[in-house]
């Protein structure tokens, strides 16, 4: 079952609420707070539609742990990383993995960020 509305949906009018009714009658300190609460929303929500787009499964399959939750597959990398036990075929392969998240999380952070 598909509960309506969803999370990002919530967050969104929420954002929407604070943009089109709150904020034209607030001044100073205060309209700029309900801006922020507003932006917000907003990254939550995109945060929320993308919270499958990591590519779990490639890593698990490059660090051969196929039970792998994604932060323990990270902590693996990180301790790779640091102790320099990254080959470069390991390295080649990560590259287009990490690339995808970085515009994955610059999808939910800054969005205008990528646009051309």
């Amino acid at each position: 079952m598909i509960d309506r509305p969803d999370a990002a949906q919530l967050l969104e009018a929420m954002a929407e609420t604070l943009t089109g009714n709150v904020m034209p009658s607030l001044d100073g300190g205060a309209k700029h707070s309900a801006r922020v609460v507003a932006n917000l929303c907003m990254i939550l929500a995109r945060e929320w539609d993308q919270r499958e787009g990591v590519a779990t499964d490639e890593l698990r399959a490059l660090l051969d742990s196929p039970d792998a939750e994604y932060v323990d597959l990270i902590a693996d990398l990180d301790r790779r990383f640091a102790d320099n036990d990254v080959s470069s075929e390991l390295a080649a392969a990560l590259y287009p993995i990490m690339m995808a998240d970085a515009e994955r999380r610059l999808a939910i952070a800054k969005p205008e960020y990528l646009e051309p």
